[in-house]
């Protein structure tokens, strides 16, 4: 089985909330990781409107605009 990640470059394509008090993180390569917002308190405290402003810095870190937390794939 030749399944490796090593050559895969990891990229996020964009921030979702649609599926009920979980964060998932869809890639540039389409694969979408989901976690439950539990994991991140300070996201969990946002309203859904907040959540969404969000800005992807180096293809691989999440800024949230009304949080201090930086968050990195």
């Amino acid at each position: 089985m030749n399944t490796s990640l090593k050559n895969r470059t990891m990229s996020i394509a964009k921030i979702l909330f649609d599926f009920p008090g979980k964060i998932a993180i869809k890639l540039e390569d389409g694969r979408i990781f989901i976690a439950p917002l539990k994991f991140f308190p300070e996201l969990q405290k946002l309203s859904v409107d907040k959540r969404k402003k969000y800005t992807i810095v180096d293809d691989r870190t999440i800024l949230f605009s009304c949080s201090n937390s930086v968050y990195h794939l």
